[in-house]
């Protein structure tokens, strides 16, 4: 079997992918009971700012108070700029909440009200009180001790290690291993893979039953269970080259764009929602075309290479009358 997409398939497989997710934390009003920050380590501090802080800051404030409008010559999307305050003076006093502006005026506790629209939730108030309270840090951006080991002048250096790595190193043909159980190899492959389990001791598994078969391919390769029909029809299936028909019926299925695309749309971090916003539409309307499109170069195996110039350069390319 050649299908291109079969390696498509081996290589996404081996990528990871990070899953960000936050959970809420309620707090109990008037005053919080965090285990006090103050005490906690910077990751846990960091980590309290960037799911509790960051996210209230930039969607109840920053518009009025960020890069493009400072009202009251505030801005609150900086660490230097949130502690230098505005016209009314400095927004924040570290370590002490109730003489701060910015927790008066989220507490609405004098004439000045903010946000305007609205006074925020309890958890909210209770939040911002405990970060100014343990000093309204704002973790820096660090650059990874792995970073700085391949910076020189700020230029990124890639390393001998890094080209060694694998998937970079050109396609040779190594030598195939000898192995004790040689009627067990179908391919040069399963040869590969049967040294490696003789040397730790181990044995293969039985066969696979050809209901165990098809579900295991056809779940792989297209993420739904196969019907009753394509079960029977592949158990009764006397051919030769039933297992290979096989594969190839599910490679040519539209689902195989769609079960593998996703996989890609992870690594892209594809959204089709804006997350942390409220007060506008929270959706991309047309991002869905995005993921038509990867759907697409999957299943009509589009080389890689063209795959990532479309995607940072397609307006640069002659496409003819694809412009979707």
């Amino acid at each position: 079997m050649t299908n291109s997409r079969f390696y498509i398939t081996l290589s996404l497989f081996g990528v990871s992918t990070l899953s960000l997710c936050s959970a809420t934390v309620r707090l109990s009003p008037p005053e919080p009971n965090m285990g006090k920050i103050q005490a906690k380590t910077d990751t846990q501090v960091a980590e309290f700012f960037e799911s509790k802080i960051r996210p209230l800051l930039s969607t109840k404030c920053t518009g009025c108070h960020g890069a493009t409008k400072q009202a009251g010559g505030l801005r609150l999307d900086t660490p230097a700029a949130t502690k230098a305050g505005g016209v009314s003076g400095l927004a924040i006093t570290p370590g002490n909440p109730d003489s701060s502006l910015l927790i008066q005026a989220v507490r609405y506790d004098g004439k000045l009200k903010m946000p305007p629209g609205g006074k925020l939730n309890p958890d909210e108030i209770a939040a911002l009180t405990e970060w100014v309270k343990a000093g309204a840090v704002w973790p820096a951006a660090k650059v990874s001790i792995a970073a700085q080991k391949y910076t020189q002048n700020g230029d990124y250096v890639i390393t001998d290690e890094q080209r060694s790595f694998w998937s970079f190193k050109p396609i040779t043909n190594p030598k195939v291993p000898k192995v004790k159980n040689a009627a067990w190899c179908k391919t040069q492959v399963d040869k590969f893979i049967l040294s490696k389990l003789e040397e730790k001791g181990y044995a293969p598994n039985k066969v696979a039953d050809r209901y165990t078969l098809i579900r295991r391919a056809t779940l792989d390769l297209t993420g739904l269970p196969p019907t009753f029909e394509e079960t029977k029809a592949f158990v009764s299936d006397t051919a030769t080259n039933a297992y290979e028909n096989l594969l190839d019926r599910l490679l040519a299925s539209p689902r195989y764009g769609e079960r593998w695309g996703r996989i890609w749309l992870d690594v892209a971090r594809f959204a089709d929602t804006k997350g942390y916003v409220f007060e506008e539409d929270r959706v991309y309307h047309n991002a869905y075309t995005y993921r038509d499109y990867v759907i697409r170069a999957m299943n009509s195996d589009l080389p890689y290479d063209r795959f990532i110039k479309e995607q940072l350069a397609a307006d640069m390319m002659d496409l003819g009358e694809d412009k979707r």
